[in-house]
């Protein structure tokens, strides 16, 4: 198996990357990974991104530690799309509670999440997206837009999760996964020219699809360097994790 991962800052951000990437491994079958983008019309967007990594891996090191709280929490059992409501709940509270101990306002908090929850064993997997990005299964490619302009959580702390969660939230789940990436939107900002829709398929593939080759800890970065050396620019941050589990 392996786990693949590249994070590149665009040109246009001289000083901080708007996007961030997480991944753990929270038993011996299931892995957690998410990659996040702070929105670029707000402020301090590179904080937000990071915030939501650090409160995903918070939720992470308390699930194995559960059931000393709650006698009938049973990890071992729990399905991948619970574990998953579990860190945006526990996140989706942290934020609340951030906004109130910094006194933030409403454009501090906003990025976007992709979060993937994967059983190694049972070859399951969960996705969980709020905001835009891209997510690919066994090589189909799936890629949510919503035109610039997200619906991020930190537009719902006013509200409650369980309300909220299906609204702002979208889930998948599949089975028979030997192959599943998470992506921020920037992989489609990696321009050399003008770009049709068959270059962007390409681009989209050689990150999320290709095979990688036996040097699969700098596959992703060797593709970048390629494409770099080729004449493309980044013109946005770019976070992606691949799990290739064949």
């Amino acid at each position: 198996m392996k786990i693949l991962s590249i994070h590149k800052r665009s040109s246009h951000h001289p000083h901080f990357s708007e996007d961030f990437f997480y991944s753990f491994q929270l038993t011996d079958d299931i892995f957690v990974c998410a990659v996040m983008d702070g929105c670029s019309s707000a402020k301090d967007s590179q904080f937000t991104s990071v915030l939501y990594s650090k409160s995903i891996h918070k939720s992470c090191r308390m699930l194995p530690q559960m059931k000393a709280i709650i006698e009938d929490f049973d990890l071992s059992t729990m399905a991948l799309e619970d574990v998953a409501d579990f860190i945006l709940n526990q996140l989706f509270d942290d934020l609340k509670k951030t906004k109130k101990l910094f006194f933030l306002t409403t454009e501090e908090l906003l990025s976007t999440v992709n979060l993937l929850i994967y059983n190694t064993k049972d070859l399951n997997a969960c996705i969980k997206m709020s905001g835009d990005g891209l997510f690919a299964i066994n090589g189909e490619i799936t890629n949510i837009d919503q035109n610039n302009t997200p619906n991020f959580l930190g537009y719902h702390l006013s509200e409650k999760f369980d309300v909220i969660k299906d609204d702002v939230i979208q889930t998948w789940n599949f089975k028979n996964v030997n192959d599943v990436s998470i992506s921020t939107d920037g992989i489609d900002k990696l321009i050399k020219a003008t770009k049709s829709h068959e270059e962007l398929t390409k681009l989209r593939h050689l990150f999320l699809v290709q095979p990688p080759t036996e040097n699969g800890n700098l596959f992703l970065e060797d593709q970048f360097e390629a494409l770099h050396k080729n004449g493309y620019i980044l013109h946005d941050d770019l976070s992606i994790i691949r799990i290739v589990n064949k």
